[in-house]
């Protein structure tokens, strides 16, 4: 096994026991009891309604796919999209931030798309979620600015680390550090182009950019800014409709569930496998906020998380199935 196979196993079970500690800490108190008796007054239909709301994200992040990839001049089908998102899902739980890669080559393999054009257009696509979720988050961070100025006042640690980040400082050296990059490159442009290796570089770099470009080439660019709306506006539905499944939380508003959230969604930023940890961790402080018992929002929080998760796995493990029987002839 090669070094870096190891270190990266190594890595990954690093952040895994991180987020498994972090979640014992939060469940360390909670007694199996306990839990037990709150579990047994949770609504089964509203959890289902919530899996109903994934799934229509899932069949919307499919077909926003197929809109990018159909200028390449492919047009997969949008099962087979559909089942390799659900993949993507599997694998981030196993591997984090290793799902893009995972789904554009199941799709490659039965669709017949090269790898390097699908991950161009998966690359188009994160960032157009990563300038929705900060559309997203600062129109609910800005209206329920009281909320996460509460939450950020009793976790000074917290609200210390995120200043540091952001700091004018990180920011400045974050810069001179892409833009040395870039002069690199220019400098030493030459010597790179005799490589050997170059022409092979350079064709997966135009297969690259031939993906990323099919954002310009949209058969409907208003389609593809109403799935990704479609997209959010799901997972938060499907986040607060487990509050209606949970008789101590059934009463809270959408703005309550909107902070769990964008809060949720920081927490996900952690390269922990399924956000395990951290997750159950901010949102239960957030519902403290809005008045919900801790050991309630304890119990809301495994619910939320583990109905989502486990679903995710379900639909991944059954498209692993699924696919080669769908695409036997080309397979």
């Amino acid at each position: 096994m090669e070094r870096k196979t190891i270190l990266n196993i190594l890595k990954y079970l690093v952040f895994f026991s991180i987020g498994i500690f972090i979640f014992w800490l939060v469940y360390r108190n909670l007694e199996i009891d306990t839990l037990k008796h709150e579990l047994s007054h949770v609504h089964l239909w509203w959890l289902f309604v919530s899996l109903v709301f994934l799934m229509l994200s899932n069949l919307s992040r499919a077909m926003r796919w197929n809109m990018l990839i159909r200028p390449l001049g492919h047009n997969p089908s949008t099962l087979n999209s559909l089942l390799a998102v659900l993949v993507m899902y599997l694998t981030n739980l196993a591997l984090p931030r290793a799902g893009e890669l995972a789904r554009c080559t199941v799709l490659g393999r039965y669709e017949r798309i090269p790898f390097t054009k699908l991950v161009g257009t998966v690359v188009v696509e994160r960032f157009t979620d990563a300038m929705a979720l900060f559309i997203f988050a600062f129109v609910i961070i800005l209206s329920q600015w009281p909320v996460f100025s509460r939450f950020m006042h009793s976790h000074p640690d917290m609200d210390a680390r995120i200043r540091e980040i952001f700091s004018p400082m990180h920011i400045l050296i974050f810069i001179l550090m892409v833009l040395a990059g870039i002069a690199f490159l220019i400098y030493f442009r030459r010597r790179i182009k005799k490589m050997a290796f170059f022409s092979r570089i350079e064709h997966l770099y135009h297969n690259f950019t031939d993906g990323m470009k099919a954002i310009g080439k949209l058969e409907n660019k208003w389609y593809y800014i109403g799935h990704t709306v479609f997209i959010y506006i799901m997972w938060l539905a499907a986040l607060y409709v487990v509050f209606l499944s949970y008789p101590p939380t059934m009463h809270l508003s959408i703005a309550a569930g909107m902070a769990a959230f964008v809060m949720g969604g920081l927490a996900m930023l952690a390269p922990v496998q399924g956000g395990i940890g951290p997750w159950h961790f901010m949102v239960y402080e957030t519902l403290f906020i809005y008045g919900i018992d801790k050991t309630e929002g304890k119990v809301f929080a495994l619910i939320a998380h583990t109905t989502t998760n486990l679903s995710m796995m379900i639909f991944g493990l059954a498209a692993l199935l699924i696919l080669p029987m769908i695409n036997r002839k080309e397979a």
